[in-house]
């Protein structure tokens, strides 16, 4: 059962009441939830590391699968457990070389490794994260390629693919009149050789 008044989990039926808006609390009270539900999320973000690692393999197939067939609402869950610890990096402040976007693949590529590092399979996959409006990532990455910034392969191809890198300044036609290219000096041509 995914609704509201199932068995507790990280949170109390209570918690859940107040954080959809179905319960009222006073100021005092409201606090203390808060603070409740924080370290309860914390704890149980720390306790993902045993259950990564510890939990035996059929407790894990009786989770993913209900009378033989993969169990859809574990499975949407698991995409709002995502959807959580996205937020949670959207949060987090920003550097200028460690964006919300970085943490968030460092986080699936390390957590993916980690589920994988006891069954020594080899990790080859490409996830390709997109998000937002089409033109503010054409803005971000037109930024970045402006200001000097490093790009991730997904932004790199982006640009390659949507024709972010203005190059055409390499290729002016020439000038018909001196044969040199159009808005070049012959000055700028010469090497030091020639002076």
């Amino acid at each position: 059962m995914t609704g509201p008044d199932r068995n507790r989990g990280i949170l109390t039926t209570d918690d859940r009441d107040y954080l959809t808006g179905r319960k009222n609390l006073n100021p005092d009270s409201e606090r203390n939830t808060r603070l409740r539900i924080r370290n309860r999320t914390r704890n149980a973000l720390y306790d993902f590391e045993y259950l990564a690692t510890e939990l035996a393999s059929r407790d894990v197939t009786q989770l993913a699968v209900d009378d033989g067939v993969p169990d859809e609402e574990i499975f949407t869950a698991a995409e709002n457990a995502i959807a959580f610890l996205f937020s949670l990096c959207r949060h987090a402040p920003n550097s200028e070389s460690y964006s919300t976007d970085d943490r968030f693949r460092d986080i699936l590529r390390n957590g993916i490794e980690k589920g994988l590092a006891d069954d020594h399979t080899v990790l080859d996959f490409n996830l390709d994260l997109q998000y937002g409006l089409p033109r503010e990532a054409q803005a971000r990455i037109q930024r970045k390629l402006q200001q000097g910034e490093s790009l991730t392969f997904a932004e790199l191809r982006e640009a390659l693919i949507n024709d972010y890198l203005d190059d055409t300044y390499l290729f002016d036609p020439v000038d018909a009149a001196d044969r040199f290219p159009k808005n070049v000096e012959a000055e700028d041509l010469l090497s030091h050789d020639d002076y």
